[in-house]
């Protein structure tokens, strides 16, 4: 019976046959497969899971419906009563669609969430809103939004690109990214045969973002500044840049390796100029972030740089009595 609720609640087409993602193997053991809309939040999945009702639908469905709207109203309860509406599937969408009108951005945030995992666009603004304004909500919205398959997604995620916070703004890259249509959206260019640079627009404070976590990537938000290299900077592998006194504006990048023919190239002073050169010479991925570190250590890179700043789970949201009845303020982005 159990089996059979989940699989009434869980289903994808394996071609042309409607498969469950539930199987019954012992009397006290059912088999998960993680359906495709939760792959990045299997912990979401489970959760839900185990608030789906094994019960069919029945009379008692409106009053459970009603029952839940009500919680949906209260601060105390409202995590909860989203979860069991998005357990329960279609027949929740209106509830949960009267959810998201609620001035209270917490409240509003839950059912906007759980909208999100049933594919329903009217959840992007909403998230992006609690993305750009509550430290505490920032993951999970970001983290639903990648999943909603509706173009305007895309669009409310860009228009994080300008937010102070530089992890709401790498936090929405990593969100675009990671869609089926990411790279093709997001543009970017493949340097050497390793990695990619993306220059994005944005009205923020200028910054440089490398990852060492999930791809090779360096992220330019904004007009970064380029490199002032005042004589010459040595870098990891036999690496040198030289300020070229014969160009101004341009520099000698040379990479000098024991056993093997020197390498040279010119390159001007922007970031992706130098890390075209870097990979003109031989030099890969971790040869240009050690030499971006350099950079800054010495001075010569002015803006920010920063390594995988994406926003961290299950941050604590607070809220005093007043606020849960009045809604909570929001919290500082750059927390």
């Amino acid at each position: 019976a159990l089996a059979g609720a989940v699989n009434r609640r869980f289903f994808f087409f394996d071609g042309t046959t409607r498969r469950g993602i539930s199987k019954a193997v012992e009397d006290d053991f059912i088999e998960v497969e993680v359906h495709p809309r939760y792959r990045e939040n299997v912990h979401r999945m489970m959760a839900v899971i185990l608030a789906i009702s094994f019960k069919p639908e029945s009379s008692d469905t409106q009053k459970r419906l009603v029952d839940l709207s009500d919680r949906l109203k209260d601060p105390a309860t409202a995590a909860d009563a989203a979860l069991q509406l998005e357990a329960m599937g279609e027949p929740a969408i209106p509830t949960l669609l009267e959810g998201i009108k609620s001035s209270n951005p917490e409240l509003r945030f839950y059912a906007a969430e759980a909208l999100a995992y049933l594919d329903r666009v009217e959840a992007v603004q909403p998230l992006a809103q609690a993305a750009a304004s509550v430290a505490a909500f920032r993951q999970p919205a970001l983290l639903a939004l990648q999943g909603v398959p509706h173009h305007s997604t895309v669009e409310a995620l860009r228009g994080l690109f300008s937010e102070s916070s530089l992890e709401t703004r790498y936090g929405a890259f990593v969100s675009i990214r990671r869609r089926d249509d990411g790279i093709k959206t997001l543009g970017g260019e493949v340097v050497g045969d390793s990695f990619r640079i993306y220059r994005v627009q944005s009205t923020a404070s200028p910054a440089v973002v490398v990852s060492l976590r999930e791809t090779p990537e360096i992220v330019l938000f904004g007009d970064v500044a380029p490199l002032q290299i005042p004589k010459f900077l040595i870098g990891p592998g036999g690496l040198i840049l030289k300020a070229d006194p014969k160009q101004p504006g341009k520099l000698r990048i040379s990479r000098f390796q024991p056993g093997k023919e020197d390498q040279r190239a010119i390159a001007g002073t922007s970031l992706d100029s130098v890390i075209r050169g870097i990979a003109a010479v031989g030099g890969g991925y971790g040869d240009a972030i050690e030499l971006l570190r350099s950079a800054k250590e010495n001075g010569y890179l002015a803006d920010q740089l920063a390594i995988d700043p994406l926003p961290k789970g299950q941050r604590t949201y607070y809220r005093d009595e007043a606020e849960a009845e009045s809604g909570p303020e929001s919290e500082d982005p750059s927390s």
